[in-house]
């Protein structure tokens, strides 16, 4: 059925309420959105979904997220019948950051459940996405969901799925779940209770302390020095970008003694329009516009700032004249130095783990310290199934994505940790009269010098997907007649011993290379260097000279 007869169905249909009928009404002269908006049902992937919030099979909205959690109920009954039996409650936990109808979609996704017969823990206010693994894994339930878009702009939502692990699903059980997801065709199919109903079935239970206090606990546990940040000199600019992670951050923070927290005040409530920055992602540093303010005035050592679901962290490092922004892998970096040097009952069982597209620099630190390191595919979720097969000898596990972990309680990257070992490595290393630029240096010295940048070019709408095949297909078949390099591995064709992805990596040389990779969160295609070279400056002309004669080749 083509988009303009989906449409007029859906105008029509009196499932619908009349709020959502008359924005549909609305654009009945606009041929172009419609079709926008029709065209395709809005993708669940294995990520789960995420898209700009409106009316249209397209978009986000209250009756898809019904849909899509209809599937999810009944992947989950079936894994609970056939899998999961009597180990696990017959239970969700569902949380939601500061977006736009992110309660009223946490609402439909409860009570959607609850008609499913399946009780949800639902929690009473923003929370960030770690504490809702946490609580996947601490209340013994059979999932969870995180309502949340990240770092997107403020008219997205989206809806993120995880397993009994607290993990997001691997490639198996997504796939699993998309087919129950695409399975339920007609609203008529879903089954949704009553918000009075549900209470009084005992299949809707709001939660709070009772899990806040023991996801803080864990959260200090993660400290290698927690005596550390008494008495500190340091001083550190916060901001969670108006999203979930200030009232964590800032009670971690507070209950280890560390005085030095400043918080950016025109950002530390929730607010869905972020008002005060363009785009709430840490890996920019036009994030951290109002924040840098905040340090340049108060001369602050370190400013720190967290995505709206508090999952990622992006840094801001004093340095002579001014203030530098790292980039995921230097944070990974300084994160696995402070906490390998730190740890005196590491062994040759115990790993860090980070993706394919992190940088190799990983490896020779891991070699330095005597532990392994396991590269997995771009996705936490293969990290989280890492830990399940070996929790006692996990360390860390970091995407370049600015993403990171440093305990199993969790299996998903986690900022309110990275916050706290980040502010405690930097008064760690004040002490010795080095900031964090002086510890990068130090481990370059050691292992040489790796420089790594992505590129990311977005190709929304239908006519963007289809440009993204086209130019990862000219590259899996014609990529030596465009590149020059050593050798090339196709993740999605070749055999890796990792699942089949849309991924291509070429060797540039022997010690640099270069990644193609569709985004599995975002309309975006991202190109990823990592280029290795005797100094800085001689690193920084190699990455100059691959871009100058790559990029134009694969955006063209």
């Amino acid at each position: 059925m083509r988009a303009m007869e989906i449409y007029k169905k859906w105008l029509e249909n009196p499932y619908f309420d009349d709020a959502f009928r008359a924005e549909l009404k609305a654009i009945e002269t606009n041929t172009s959105e419609i079709e926008e908006r029709f065209y395709r049902d809005l993708e669940f992937g294995t990520a789960g979904m995420r898209g700009i919030i409106g009316a249209g099979r397209n978009r986000i909205n209250a009756y898809v997220v019904r849909k899509a959690t209809q599937g999810f109920a009944n992947f989950l009954l079936k894994r609970k019948e056939t899998v999961l039996h009597d180990s696990k409650e017959k239970a969700v936990v569902i949380a939601y950051d500061s977006r736009h109808f992110s309660p009223e979609f946490a609402m439909e996704t409860a009570l959607v459940m609850a008609g499913n017969g399946v009780k949800a823990y639902v929690f009473d206010g923003v929370r960030t996405t770690p504490e809702l693994s946490f609580a996947v894994r601490m209340l013994n339930c059979i999932g969870g969901v995180m309502i949340t878009a990240s770092h997107n702009p403020p008219e997205y939502n989206g809806y993120k799925v995880y397993d009994e692990t607290g993990c997001q699903l691997v490639p198996a059980l997504a796939e699993a779940l998309v087919d129950h997801v695409t399975s339920v065709q007609e609203f008529e199919q879903v089954k949704i209770s009553s918000k009075k109903d549900a209470i009084e079935h005992g299949l809707l239970k709001l939660i709070s302390e009772e899990v806040d206090t023991p996801y803080v606990e864990m959260v200090k546990q993660v400290s290698p020095r927690p005596d550390l940040l008494r008495d500190s000199s340091l001083k550190v600019v916060y901001t969670p970008l108006h999203g979930t992670g200030g009232m964590t951050i800032s009670r971690v923070l507070k209950e280890l003694a560390f005085s030095g927290l400043i918080p950016v005040a025109e950002q530390m409530e929730p607010d869905g329009d972020f008002p005060t920055c363009k785009e709430p992602n840490p890996e920019n540093k036009s994030a951290f516009e109002v924040g840098l303010k905040y340090a340049e005035k108060y001369d602050a050592d370190l400013a720190v700032a967290t995505d709206p679901d508090c999952d990622r962290i992006g840094l801001l490092v004093k340095k002579e004249g001014g203030y530098e922004i790292l980039n995921g892998n230097q944070i990974g970096t300084l994160y696995m130095e402070y906490i390998l040097s730190s740890r005196k009952d590491l062994t040759e069982n115990h790993y860090v783990v980070n993706t394919v597209v992190s940088s190799d620099l990983a490896r020779a630190q891991a070699q330095h310290y005597g532990v392994r390191l396991i590269q997995t595919l771009t996705g936490f979720k293969f990290i989280g199934e890492q830990i399940e097969k070996d929790t006692r000898h996990f360390v860390m596990g970091y995407e370049e994505s600015f993403g990171y972990l440093f305990a199993p309680h969790v299996r998903d990257k986690d900022a309110v940790m990275g916050t706290l070992i980040a502010v405690e490595m930097a008064e760690y290393y004040k002490r010795q009269g080095l900031s964090l630029l002086d510890v990068l240096e130090t481990v370059y010295e050691r292992h040489g010098y790796f420089v790594e940048e992505t590129i990311a070019k977005k190709f929304e709408g239908k006519d963007g997907q289809a440009d993204m095949n086209r130019i990862m297909a000219k590259f899996r078949a014609e990529s030596e007649s465009i590149l020059a390099y050593d050798r090339k591995i196709d993740y999605k064709n070749d055999n890796t011993g990792l699942p089949k992805a849309d991924v291509l990596k070429f060797y540039l040389d022997a010690n640099s290379w270069m990644v193609l990779r569709p985004s599995g969160t975002e309309p975006k295609l991202k190109i990823y260097f990592s280029i290795q070279g005797a100094d800085r400056e001689k690193t920084l002309e190699k990455l100059d000279h691959y871009k100058k004669a790559i990029v134009e080749k694969v955006l063209s």
